[in-house]
């Protein structure tokens, strides 16, 4: 529960450091998202939130999570083929996704090393910001 607590601060913290307002709806998302140890889609985390506040629409949620990136207190995860998911680790860190169940877990690599095939890539003058790998397998509760 502590780590939750910790996780929680984290957000809130950082949101008054960048301005976001406190607002209830936000508070819950905020705490949903501490309380989670996934990566959450916005629609896992409106039909959590709708229990406490039934009026709370889906786009609500999707306005506010999608501000908490603009702020970067959350970053977006793309799955091919999935929905979107959002992240609150912002550690550099990469993604095995189980091909069975589809859980998302976080990956640290002490070192990733890449050099181009300038001979098949196409990439000219390009510069790389980020590296973002994504590991397949399935996952050992799958096994």
């Amino acid at each position: 529960m502590t780590e939750n607590n910790d996780n929680l601060e984290k957000l809130v913290r950082l949101s008054k450091e960048k301005g976001l307002k406190l607002t209830p709806q936000r508070m819950v998302i905020f705490r949903i998202l501490s309380e989670s140890n996934q990566h959450v889609t916005v629609d896992e985390v409106y039909k959590r939130a709708s229990v406490e506040y039934p009026m709370l629409s889906p786009a609500t949620v999707y306005r506010n999570m999608e501000q908490m990136v603009d702020t970067g207190l959350l970053t977006h995860l793309e799955l091919s083929g999935a929905s979107m998911r959002y992240d609150t680790n912002l550690d550099e860190h990469h993604h095995f996704v189980c091909s069975k169940c589809g859980k998302v877990s976080d990956v640290y690599l002490d070192k990733v090393n890449y050099k181009f095939d300038e001979s098949c890539s196409q990439l000219g003058n390009a510069k790389v910001n980020s590296l973002d790998l994504h590991l397949q397998g399935t996952c050992g509760e799958c096994l």
